[in-house]
């Protein structure tokens, strides 16, 4: 009986401590985002590229990334229709929060990408953004 109070004891504690600490998942600091971003309809798009801070070169990605993304959106019709703003190292959340993200999400996009990649990020209506490497 005293092994069980013992045992029972613990449990509680620990389970004391995992509820105490436990919250909510922080963003990657170490992100930004470079590229450009289409939110003026009901279709989103994001042309962009997941830098990471830490990089010594991290101003020359994003600068080198937003120039090869310039260049698609020149030479690509249905590109070159939209409205496009530009987006210099900005946080993941920033980005998501212009549209990218369902009520209730994660406004981090970077968890569904890969640093150093460009992407293309559609979000069409109440369905998930799609999340294309380009």
């Amino acid at each position: 009986m005293m092994n069980f109070k013992k045992h029972f004891t613990l449990s509680i504690a620990a389970t004391a401590v995992l509820l105490l600490t436990a919250g909510q998942a922080h963003a990657q600091s170490g992100s930004r985002l470079c590229g450009f971003i289409s939110t003026d309809t009901a279709g989103k798009v994001g042309l962009l590229y997941e830098a990471r801070t830490k990089d010594a070169s991290y101003k020359k990605q994003c600068d080198e990334a937003i120039s090869r993304m310039k260049k698609k959106i020149e030479t690509t019709d249905e590109l070159k229709a939209k409205n496009w703003q530009e987006v210099k190292r900005w946080t993941c959340e920033d980005v998501g929060n212009k549209g990218f993200v369902n009520p209730g999400e994660s406004s981090d996009i970077c968890d569904k990408m890969e640093a150093k990649v460009g992407y293309k990020v559609v979000k069409k209506g109440p369905a998930a953004a799609e999340y294309t490497k380009q």
